[in-house]
């Protein structure tokens, strides 16, 4: 079995064992509501190609709903409701639960993640939300929702990330996961900057390459530490003030500088323009 389907598995058990076993009826559309309490920031993302699946399948899973007040409050499904509602459908399938108001959190994300339909942030902040909800370590939270601690430990340091942060890396288009996971650590270094330069002028646009980069950052954080205690700066200006001798031989490019620092301040800068030269 891959690994893909063994998560799947792991998942549904976990969503089962919530023992959403209250009955399904037929419910009016109009007694549904949306609850506010959402992980999805984007409520209809998809809801187009959905109500086009369920105009010809029909609506395969039934949304999750909890009675509120003379109506019912959705706890996992709204973009079927919204799916439903672009279709003109009177009545939805639903599968009414009965829990403690708390609990509606944590059967929401569950859901979501076993769907594969929450953004990298959207994932982050509702992740951290459960966390503190409930008081969960990073170990124990991995073992409610099928992931590995480290995975939960990495994924948390997103939604610590400046909000400002975030709104450039979605200018940039940044929004991969795994990127923006080396976001965190390109922040936790102090060379988010350099990397988002790095990332828009095409040198970064894999994950193996923001691991370069970082790995590079924290390797000349210790060459300065090493060397008195300064980082080598990567400022194009602190390269030419070196005034390196320069010769080219063949396909080999020798460089001789002055001092040791300068050849680190060159190598820094070399590394960071140019990755993938060492």
């Amino acid at each position: 079995m891959s690994s893909k389907l063994k998560k799947l598995g792991s998942l549904a058990d976990i969503y089962q064992a919530e023992h959403l076993d209250g009955s399904i009826t037929t419910v009016p559309l109009e007694k549904i509501r949306p609850s506010q309490d959402q992980p999805r920031r984007d409520r209809t993302l998809g809801v187009d190609e959905l109500a086009a699946s369920i105009k010809k399948d029909g609506l395969l899973s039934p949304i999750v709903v909890t009675r509120d007040g003379d109506g019912y409050r959705i706890i996992a499904g709204e973009r079927r409701y919204h799916a439903l509602c672009k279709l003109s459908k009177k009545h939805a399938e639903c599968r009414i639960i009965s829990r403690e108001e708390r609990d509606y959190w944590r059967i929401s994300i569950i859901e979501n993640l076993q769907r594969e339909n929450l953004s990298a942030e959207e994932e982050a902040v509702a992740l951290l939300k459960l966390k503190m909800q409930e008081n969960y370590s990073d170990a124990e939270l991995a073992s409610l929702v099928g992931k590995s601690r480290n995975y939960i430990t990495e994924i948390l340091g997103i939604a610590s990330l400046p909000e400002e942060t975030l709104r450039e890396c979605h200018e940039a288009g940044i929004d991969n996961k795994n990127l923006l996971i080396q976001v965190v650590q390109a922040q936790k270094k102090g060379s988010f900057s350099e990397f988002l330069d790095a990332y828009r002028s095409g040198h970064i646009r894999t994950v193996r390459a923001a691991r370069d980069f970082n790995s590079r950052k924290k390797s000349e954080s210790r060459e300065g530490s090493a060397g008195g205690g300064e980082t080598p700066a990567v400022k194009t200006s602190d390269v030419s003030a070196a005034e390196p001798s320069i010769k080219v031989s063949g396909s080999q490019l020798i460089i001789n500088c002055p001092d040791s620092h300068a050849a680190r301040k060159l190598a820094a800068w070399i590394r960071t323009n140019y990755p993938g030269s060492g």
